[in-house]
């Protein structure tokens, strides 16, 4: 079949619409009219250089580019999903969402499948599938979010020189007054339930119980609190000097290491929790070996951050 000869205005017609289609109707006509006559100046500076009307037409529609692009401009609505004045609010709020809530969501989901018995792998799936759905939701459900805010031209606060991190006046590692307490409140809380933990309590109908071996009294719960007291003071001097240097790095990775090691070896051999407190969950062997992996992976999830975060800091100086 022979295609159609090209006239003098056969493209620009389309082009037109559908740069104006989804404009609103007050605008669509102005803009239709100012567009065909900028295009049709320019085929005719062209025309006048030697060129043939149609091919004229086609040069000049091709160098304008994709007509959905104008309609965007015309509409002041840019063709991008969130823009520069959102994204970092959008990066920091979706950050501290997902890093507050995914790790008690994949617990909490670990723990149920243990109490219902479900063998190794299936829960394993289970938890990774829930905690990348959950993921998912909250990436989608904040990015809408913060989307329609930069459709809307909503304002953005100002941005001052207070929202700065507080840095030491030396060679300087962040010291912020909300990291300074998150890291009291974890040294408090570590300290405090290690305690506890060893501590026995008289159940009814199960009798005398603590969640810590009594075998584990009194020196590897006395090295437990070693471990725990050094790591925050290197932490602490760190913030003194206002840097951290090779050696604390070093000697926080040895703290994490030993503190690892020492859990796994304690969960390996059986020896870590106390037999009554294990009864008294009623969990077989599968849910108890279950329960195993899971605190051996986020011992080693917590040891290996902590290491990986140490040295960062010492080479970030």
């Amino acid at each position: 079949m022979t295609p159609e000869p090209i006239t003098h205005d056969a493209y620009t017609d389309r082009y037109v619409e559908a740069a104006t289609a989804s404009l609103p109707a007050d605008q669509r006509a102005d803009h239709a009219d100012e567009l065909r006559s900028s295009i049709r100046d320019q085929i005719d500076a062209r025309v006048e250089q030697g060129d043939e009307p149609a091919a004229a037409e086609v040069a000049v529609l091709n160098s304008l580019g994709d007509p959905a692009v104008l309609a965007a401009g015309y509409a002041a609505q840019p063709l991008r999903l969130l823009g520069p004045r959102w994204y970092p609010t959008w990066r920091r709020v979706l950050r501290v969402i997902l890093w507050s809530t995914l790790p008690f969501v994949a617990l909490g989901v670990a723990i149920s499948l243990v109490v219902e018995g479900k063998p190794f792998w299936p829960a394993v799936g289970q938890v990774a599938g829930i905690t990348l759905t959950t993921a998912a939701w909250i990436f989608t459900i904040t990015t809408l979010v913060f989307v329609r805010l930069d459709r809307a031209d909503a304002p953005v606060g100002p941005w001052t020189v207070d929202s700065l991190p507080a840095r030491d006046p030396h060679e300087g590692i962040p010291s912020g007054r909300a990291e300074r307490a998150v890291g009291i409140v974890a040294v408090a809380l570590a300290v405090i339930g290690l305690v506890v933990a060893t501590i026995p309590w008289d159940v009814p109908e199960a009798g005398r119980m603590s969640v810590l071996d009594p075998a584990l009294l009194p020196w590897s719960v006395i090295l437990g609190l070693a471990l725990v007291i050094a790591g925050a003071l290197v932490t602490a001097r760190a913030r003194a000097l206002g840097r951290w240097t090779t050696g604390a790095a070093a000697l926080n990775a040895v703290i994490a290491t030993v503190w690892a090691v020492l859990v796994i070896g304690l969960t390996a051999g059986g020896r870590l929790f106390d037999p009554a407190f294990v009864d008294f969950l009623g969990l077989d062997l599968d849910a108890q070996r279950v329960s195993a992996v899971c605190l051996v992976a986020g011992v080693v999830a917590l040891a290996g951050w902590a290491i990986v975060d140490g040295f960062r800091r010492a080479r970030r100086r």
